[in-house]
């Protein structure tokens, strides 16, 4: 495990369910937390989701590092068929797993990662899928 004090993050996840700001940061764990807000569309369905997860980092060689973590998702979601009493709406709540590896380069301040999220909802109305395979890019400050 690596620590990685006073570091942070922030730039797009791009999943295969939507787009996410995504800000890491380490000035308050040892280790890394992560939030990200989320929006999802499909054609009818629109949703928001915040998600933290606190991830262990390790390296694997230079500039190169794999990541594991837990945390937990609130989603907004909302259904709007082709009636109008098909219009739907409601909360979703997730647990998240999450690892992935990541490169942070030396001559500028980007990483890039590609992840893995897992998000077995606890309490879940609506047809979000809860596994993503994601690419991320930050900036590192």
């Amino acid at each position: 495990m690596v620590h990685l004090n006073g570091q942070n993050a922030i730039g797009l996840r791009l999943g295969a369910t939507g787009a996410e700001v995504s800000f890491q940061t380490t000035n308050i764990f040892p280790d890394r937390l992560e939030a990200d807000v989320g929006w999802s569309w499909s054609p009818g369905w629109n949703s928001c989701i915040v998600t933290g997860i606190y991830q262990f980092v390790f390296p694997i060689e230079s500039g190169f590092f794999w990541h594991a973590g837990a945390g937990a998702a609130l989603g907004l979601w909302s259904y709007t068929g082709k009636n109008p009493t098909d219009y739907k709406g409601g909360v979703s709540l997730a647990v998240v797993l999450n690892g992935g590896a990541e490169y942070k380069f030396t001559e500028i301040p980007v990483q890039v990662s590609l992840d893995l999220r897992l998000s077995p909802y606890i309490h879940r109305r609506g047809a979000a899928p809860w596994f993503d395979l994601g690419i991320g890019l930050r900036y590192l400050f």
